[in-house]
């Protein structure tokens, strides 16, 4: 039989063939004697030799993987393996009776050969299929021998390497904890691959949370760890490397490794473990602090176990010698960390002393903690601080009455009062609030409570927070009425301090381009902890009390403290809601009631003019703060009507579900009426009335008359009189009601056409001559009609916008687009007056939309909550927006910036006769867009709808934008501004402005018509560059702008040299000086962004000729901290502060040469000394 397997392993395809038959072979090895088996692996160990020789194999020295060269060797090898496996079952279903089996030499040999080569070989395949093999020779009995051993340790190496690969699961940990006595057999002594592979997967499998989480992992470590010393080296450093890197969570775990180690070790190791863990000691001290945590969390275990006598004498053993030592280091961290460790094992005393010197160890641990409270470090003083809380709170009942007196004493007197440091006070109130929770301590703050309650009106906004923790926490645990011993006048004072910092922290946007030093922080979800906590404190009784009594005194309160209630009503969450309304709705009951008062219905009279409410609102209200009663009354009911908004609005998921109900829901409808709210309308009252409405959970059915007030106001924004209404109030009432997407669709199809109308008249009447110019602030442009396409309408827009737009975007395409939507205008000439009025109306109501839309939506783009429903329906709109627009601007700017410009000189000479006047014959540019708000409003949809755009909606559905054309034509743009040339420059900049002379009446009018044309004009040309400026930094910090060949020096130096233009020809001298300040303050803001640049960072001399060029311009009418305030910023900009300083400080000798800017070169350099001044005190001091 045994001839018929010599003959099937000759050839991979037999051999397959015979493993597959699992009975036959089975049966075939029971029939053979011992001589045939073992002639069967000498001739198997042969014939795999042919088949792994290292003619057969090919190592990658790239990969570092050993691999065959040729699959049937690979599948030959396979098979020996699968061969192995079959036989190694047969010995276990035929030999359970012998006591031991052992292995003939030439298996042994062929198994040998095997084990080598699959730890060689990167075949995962062939690794499991052996270690199978392995695994079933664990379940024989096997003869001790060299050979057994060497499996048993390959077995483990097996494991292990299961379990650190990606297919470990907990069943191959649990058989590794199983076979975890196979440790024994590993030689620690004698150099092996084998060792130092154990080694290294041990180690490595301190890096799998799998592994390490696991209970049987963590013993299976612990037991490795006691084997030798070399692999306790290998895990601990293992360890001490993690304990830097892993989570909390991962150190915990790593403590109880160590700490099973510990308890399980004896003789030799035990030394060991002990020397590591006081090397761990030594880390978790001198270790940087955040890094020394680290280490004293991983150490944790045995301080919390120092109840243990075995552990309470290991940490006397290894901290005695260090603690006292450490604790009077020169070195502040290194004292910070030891007293956190004290804090975790105080005291320190030998636990096997008598009982004198325990007493005398725990005076010694007690006069440390006294002596260490005159540190100056405030750190340490903090650790100090919780150090002592921690033993009063955890000791109390072992600490004489004379102790208790004397920390308390040290806590209050030193810590709280004598060093005074913030982060101090905060340790102390919070191990304040750790006692007052346990009984047997927090009767002592009867005593100490006198001394303490100054700290609620600490400057400190975490002392104070803490503090009313520490409050409430007495109220609840030891008197509800403890509270009552606190001063409220001033508390309020506090809180309403708070408050208003708070919602001035809200309204500040932080400056993002620079770092600004000396900026102390207050974290607004920090405050708003504090406002929450105090608003608590003062409703603690407050609120028990029928419906009737609340009100009551929320009204005295208000009355007395208008802006503290309002805190309290938006912060205090000590109420239920089904309560909150309940009670907002007797409030809102009582301020209907008394505004319908006779001495009060001031506030709910109507404005007469309603075409002027704006104006009359605002006229009122400043009566009102002229009238200390009026003023008073105003206050009071605007309060009331914030309170009871607050006390609607909704706080999280639960709430929404309860206000969801029906009961509810019927409630709301039967107190809060709509006419209550159209009575308010047009009154000073509205906007309260109205922000009461945005939380009132009902929909628009019930407010039609609200609704129909709404849709007026949105349809008349033109207006410009109530956009701060349709804003803050009424946009967000639509929204939430959902009827808010009509709008979006009129608004952003009216915006459509009024760009189609634009670009598709780009060069009608481009040129105003001198003798048919018209007034350019009154023209308007009309709504496109049987002229322009609908693009919002036709049903193959989006092919349009893909297809043609690309096109038209560039010149060829524009002329092309143009040619095909030009029509005869003009065709029918009207010349009855009626025709001319019909005109004229359709001119301004068209006028009219455009403005409505323009407003609407540069209010909704600034909301991200509106963006969804903008960009997923409008998308394909606003792209055709941000194309066409994109052209409209470059052709303006070519305009304008094309040639060369040249104001008239008429306008420059001081002495012009009626002949000169009649020979200005200088054109004037007309532009598509000429009016101030109109250029406003479309720059900030068209910069907003780019920035969106760009980032997020058309990035992430793969819209595709030509984004590389458009911002190739904002590059030509800023070439443009940079390369335009003033041909009377140096008139322009030595004119002082401009005087009147002494001209025939004729004359002067004629003049003023033309100053007025040219400053309308130039007005028009600064306030699109300063816009447009919005448009530049976004392009700058995307860095899309090549800012290497782009010259900012003459960009800043031409919008100045406009202004030189506006203020020579303008008489009116507010609006120079408004116009001047506008430019100033822009192109400060507009410097900060571009400086903070990457690529300025080695460009200095760059940066001093742009700041140069600004300082030039600088006029004495700006303020001097205005100019302060900018070098400050500009100071931290610039790394090469020295030669910034030399800058400023020769400003004035590197500008000689300069004559016409005299003396406000001279006011400039007058504050750059000032301020250089000092700083050099500020240094020397």
């Amino acid at each position: 039989m045994h001839q018929k397997v010599l003959d099937n392993i000759k050839e991979l395809p037999e051999f397959k063939l015979l493993c597959k038959k699992k009975t036959e072979l089975l049966s075939i090895f029971k029939s053979c004697k011992n001589n045939e088996i073992g002639e069967i692996w000498l001739y198997l160990g042969n014939k795999l030799e042919e088949h792994i020789n290292h003619e057969k194999l090919n190592f990658d020295e790239e990969n570092k993987t050993l691999l065959f060269l040729e699959e049937k060797d690979r599948q030959y090898l396979l098979c020996c393996i699968s061969f192995i496996f079959l036989y190694l079952q047969h010995l276990e279903n035929n030999e359970k009776k012998n006591k031991h089996i052992s292995f003939d030499e030439y298996f042994e040999a062929l198994f040998n050969k095997i084990t080598e080569l699959q730890f060689m070989l990167s075949d995962k395949e062939v690794r499991e299929s052996f270690g199978k093999c392995l695994l079933q020779i664990c379940e024989l009995n096997l003869k001790d021998s060299i050979f057994s051993e060497n499996v048993k340790i390959n077995v483990l190496l097996f494991l292990l390497w299961r379990c650190c690969s990606s297919e470990g699961k907990g069943v191959d940990i649990s058989k590794l904890k199983k076979y975890k006595d196979f440790c024994k057999y590993i030689k620690w002594e004698t150099p092996e691959k084998t060792i130092d592979s154990f080694c290294l997967l041990c180690s490595y499998s301190l890096n799998l949370p799998k592994f390490y989480e696991n209970a049987d992992g963590k013993l299976f470590l612990s037991y490795v760890w006691l084997q030798h010393e070399s692999i306790a080296s290998h895990l601990f450093s293992k360890m001490v490397h993690n304990t830097v890197l892993l989570s909390y969570e991962a150190i915990n775990h790593y403590c109880e490794i160590i700490y099973m180690a510990w308890k399980n070790c004896s003789g030799e190791m035990q030394f060991v473990v002990e020397n590591q863990i006081e090397y761990l000691v030594q880390l978790s001290m001198k270790c940087p602090i955040k890094i020394a945590s680290r280490f004293r969390y991983l150490l944790n275990i045995f301080h919390t176990n120092k109840g243990d006598k075995s552990v309470n004498n290991l940490i006397f053993k290894i901290y005695d010698p260090v603690i006292w030592r450490n604790l009077m280091s020169a070195n502040w961290k290194i004292r910070f960390n030891t007293v956190c460790i004290f804090q975790l094992i105080f005291p320190i005393v030998d636990p096997c002393i008598k009982n004198i010197n325990y007493l005398q160890g725990m005076e010694k641990a007690y006069n440390s903690l006294f002596e260490m409270c005159e540190d100056e470090n405030s750190c340490v003083l903090q650790a100090i601080a919780k150090c002592i809380c921690y033993v009063i709170n955890e000791l109390w009942e072992i600490i004489s009455e004379d102790k208790r007196t004397k920390l308390f004493d040290t806590l209050i007197n030193k810590l709280l009062r004598g060093k005074s440091y913030d982060n101090v006070k905060t340790e102390v109130v919070l191990g304040f609030c750790e006692m007052a929770k346990n009984k047997k301590i927090n009767k002592i703050f009867m005593q100490i409570f006198d001394r303490i309650k100054y700290l609620i009106n600490d400057k400190c906004l975490r002392v104070r927070k803490n503090f009313i923790i520490l409050v409430l926490e007495l109220n609840k645990n030891l008197n509800p009425s403890f509270s009552n011993e606190i001063d409220y006048n001033e508390l309020n004072k506090r809180i309403t301090k708070d408050f208003f910092t708070f919602n001035i922290e809200c309204c500040i946007k932080k400056l993002s381009y620079i770092k600004q030093e000396h900026h102390e922080k207050i974290y607004n979800k920090e405050i708003c902890e504090f406002l929450r906590l105090a608003s608590n404190l003062i409703t603690y009784s407050m609120w028990d009390c029928d419906i009737k009594e609340q009100a009551k005194k929320c009204i005295n309160l208000l009355n007395e403290y208008p802006v503290l209630m309002i805190c309290i009503s938006r912060f205090s969450t000590n109420m239920k809601l089904i309560d909150r309304y309940n009670l907002a709705c007797v409030l809102f009951e009582i301020t209907n009631i008394k505004l319908r008062e006779e001495d009060n219905m001031f506030l709910l009279k109507k404005n007469e003019n309603k075409n002027n409410i704006h104006s009359k609102n605002y006229i009122k209200k400043y009566l009102l703060l002229k009238d200390p009663i009026l003023n008073k009354k105003y206050i009071r009911y605007s309060s009331l009507l914030i309170c009871i908004y607050n006390f609607l609005k909704l706080k999280n998921d639960e709430e929404i579900e309860v206000c969801n109900s029906e009961h509810v829901q019927e409630f709301l409808k039967t107190q809060f009426l709509e006419k209550f709210f159209i009575d308010s309308i047009n009154t000073l009252m509205q906007p309260y009335y109205f922000k009461i409405l945005k939380h009132i959970n009902l929909d628009m059915d019930n407010y039609l008359g609200i609704h129909k007030y709404g849709c007026r106001q949105l349809n008349s924004l033109y207006k410009i009189k109530n956009e701060n209404m349709c804003k803050s109030y009424i946009i967000p009432l639509f929204f939430k009601w959902g009827m808010l997407e009509t709008f979006f669709k009129k608004n952003i199809e009216c915006l459509n056409k009024s760009t189609e109308y634009i670009f598709s008249n780009l060069n009608a009447n481009e040129i105003v001559t001198s003798n048919n110019s018209e007034d350019i602030g009154n023209t308007t442009y009309s709504e496109c009609d049987g002229s322009s396409s609908d693009i919002a309408n036709s049903s193959s827009y989006s092919d349009t916008v893909e297809q043609s737009d690309k096109e038209s975007i560039i010149k060829e395409g524009i002329e092309k687009h143009r040619k095909n939507k030009k029509t005869n205008e003009n065709e029918h000439i009207v010349d009855d007056n009626e025709g001319e009025k019909k005109i004229f109306k359709k001119k301004e109501l068209a006028n009219q939309k455009e403005m409505n839309a323009l407003i609407f939506l540069s209010i909704v783009v600034k909301k991200k909550k509106y963006h969804n429903s903008l960009f997923k329906n409008y998308s394909n709109i606003i792209h055709n927006f941000i194309c066409k627009f994109n052209y409209i601007l470059l052709h303006m700017f070519e305009k304008i910036y094309m040639k060369d410009f040249i104001l008239p000189a008429q306008l420059i000479s001081k002495y012009n006769d009626e002949k000169k006047i009649n020979k200005m014959d200088i054109d004037i540019v007309k532009l598509p867009l000429h009016d101030k708000i109109k250029i406003e409003k479309y720059m900030c949809l068209y910069v907003s709808f780019f920035f969106f755009g760009f980032n997020i909606y058309f990035k992430q559905n793969n819209i595709s934008c030509d984004w590389d054309l458009l911002i190739s034509n904002t590059t030509k743009c800023i070439e443009l501004i940079n390369s335009i040339k003033f041909i009377n420059e140096i008139e322009i900049t030595k004119n002082n402005g401009f005087s009147k002379n002494d001209h025939s009446i004729s004359n002067n009018i004629q003049l003023e018509d033309k100053k007025r044309e040219w400053t309308s004009y130039i007005s028009i040309i600064i306030h699109l560059t300063m816009y447009f400026l919005d448009m530049v930094e976004y392009t700058i910090s995307m860095k899309k702008l090549d800012i290497e060949y782009t010259d900012f020096n003459n960009f800043i130096k031409n919008i100045f040299l406009f202004y030189k233009c506006y203020e020579i020809i303008s008489n009116d001298q507010k609006k120079k000086i408004e116009l001047y300040l506008k430019i100033w303050n822009r192109l400060r803001s507009f410097l900060l962004v571009l400086l903070n640049f990457d690529y300025f960072e080695n460009k200095l001399e760059n940066k001093l000729s742009i700041v140069n060029t600004f300082f030039l311009f600088t006029y004495d009418i700006v303020p001097k901290k205005n100019i302060e305030d900018m070098l400050k910023k500009y100071h931290l900009v610039y790394k090469q502060k020295e030669t910034f300083c030399n800058f400023l400080q020769n400003f004035k000798k590197n500008n000689d040469n300069i004559d016409y800017m005299e003396s406000h070169i001279k006011n400039t350099q007058e504050i750059f000394d000032t301020m250089l001044s000092q700083k050099m005190k500020t240094k020397k001091g």
